[in-house]
């Protein structure tokens, strides 16, 4: 995996689950879009993050801002997942 994706991936990591930042939204919706777009290890990475965000306790927190500002509809179903599960 090329080292630019890699670093890509941390960033957005780190970002989405830094609980003391506003909510990225553009980033989110690029994690998600890779997630439903992408092949092979750019989509795999695109999982891992938005798996941890899901596991993570707070992330209940970050659904109504998620459904309010993104325009992207597969981001918002993915903040409904945030909020049933």
């Amino acid at each position: 995996m090329p080292a630019n994706m890699t670093m890509l991936a941390d960033h957005a990591a780190r970002q989405l689950l830094d609980f003391s930042q506003k909510l990225d939204i553009n980033l989110l919706d690029n994690v998600v879009n890779s997630m439903y777009y992408d092949i092979g290890s750019q989509q795999r990475m695109a999982q891992e993050v938005l798996t941890n965000l899901k596991d993570h306790p707070d992330a209940w927190t970050r659904v109504d801002t998620i459904l309010e500002f993104s325009q992207n509809m597969k981001t918002k179903v993915y903040a409904w997942l945030l909020f049933i599960c």
